[in-house]
């Protein structure tokens, strides 16, 4: 059996256990690295609103309390990724155990985007404590009011 699991979960895969343990393709198909495990889990807290979680309404990040409220002005807009910033990197302490010394980095850029977006980018650096200290790196880019989600 895989210690992580890729997402979106196979579950087809998940309830064949005797079949995970003697076919190791099986395994791989279902599971995925310690890196994998902690990107999709940072994406998910990056991705998920303040109580849209029912089991714990801190899960989340503030990016989505209140992302229509930028404007223009850019006075604002650096008071909003600094809070932003603090957010995520509260949520990634509080959420991934895994990493430590973590750094988050939070720039919003309007050029290029159309319309009402902004782009966000999203940085989070760490070291996973269980294997030697490994650099971690994870990069997102979001497309905000309205949300669109874009790998880097």
């Amino acid at each position: 059996m895989p210690d992580y699991y890729r997402l979106p979960l196979r579950l087809d895969l998940l309830v064949r256990g005797a079949d995970l343990i003697q076919q190791p393709q099986l395994a791989q198909q279902a599971g995925c690295s310690v890196e994998e495990s902690i990107q999709n889990n940072v994406y998910l807290i990056i991705t998920t609103k303040f109580k849209e979680v029912r089991f714990d309404p801190l899960f989340g990040c503030t990016i989505w309390d209140d992302d229509f409220q930028m404007g223009n002005d850019s006075a604002n807009n650096g008071f909003w990724t600094d809070r932003v910033k603090t957010s995520v990197r509260d949520a990634v302490r509080r959420y991934e155990k895994r990493l430590e010394r973590i750094n988050v980095e939070v720039d919003l850029d309007r050029a290029g985007a159309t319309d009402a977006h902004k782009r966000l980018y999203v940085v989070v650096t760490a070291e996973i404590r269980k294997s030697n200290h490994q650099p971690f790196e994870f990069r997102h880019e979001l497309l905000i009011a309205p949300f669109i989600s874009k790998k880097s």
